[in-house]
């Protein structure tokens, strides 16, 4: 009779082992790449949204503006008399504030500490016909993707 055991082999498991391991491995990461494309699509279409919705904000308060005009290479201003400003903070250099009077709050048109992008320009410009030219660039955060908006907006009034 011969004298038999049955049974694996210490390297017959450890190669089972790193087998269903490397398996493991895969499989969860395709989820996770997937996920992470998800979220920078979605992040990409956000600001793109947003950098529209600006700028239609802006076109909006300047179109029937009576002074509106160009303090600076950034700064915006839609009345003289009540200071009504779109401009780019230049202290933090990534946020986009509408201020309405001198005394009240400014107000964020775009950007902020929770957004996931910063405004890299905002530049405005006059011609010579008293169209003003608006200029928005917007980048993300984590990744170097941007957007750039261009208008020329012609005061009504």
């Amino acid at each position: 009779m011969k004298n038999r055991t049955s049974g694996f082999t210490l390297v017959e498991l450890m190669v089972v082992v790193l087998l269903v391991g490397l398996v493991a491995l895969v499989s969860t990461q395709i989820p996770l790449f997937s996920l992470s494309s998800w979220r920078k699509g979605t992040e990409r279409l956000r600001m793109q949204r947003d950098a529209n919705v600006a700028m239609i904000r802006i076109q909006r308060k300047l179109r029937p503006a009576s002074n509106a005009g160009v303090l600076n290479s950034y700064t915006l201003y839609i009345d003289q008399g009540t200071r009504e400003s779109f401009f780019l903070e230049e202290l933090d250099g990534d946020t986009l504030f509408y201020q309405t009077s001198d005394v009240a709050p400014t107000e964020v048109v775009i950007g902020g500490a929770d957004a996931p992008f910063e405004v890299t320009s905002f530049d405005v410009t006059s011609s010579g016909d008293e169209t003003i030219n608006i200029f928005l660039a917007l980048k993300m955060k984590r990744e170097n993707v941007q957007t750039t908006l261009r208008t020329a907006v012609k005061p009504r009034n």
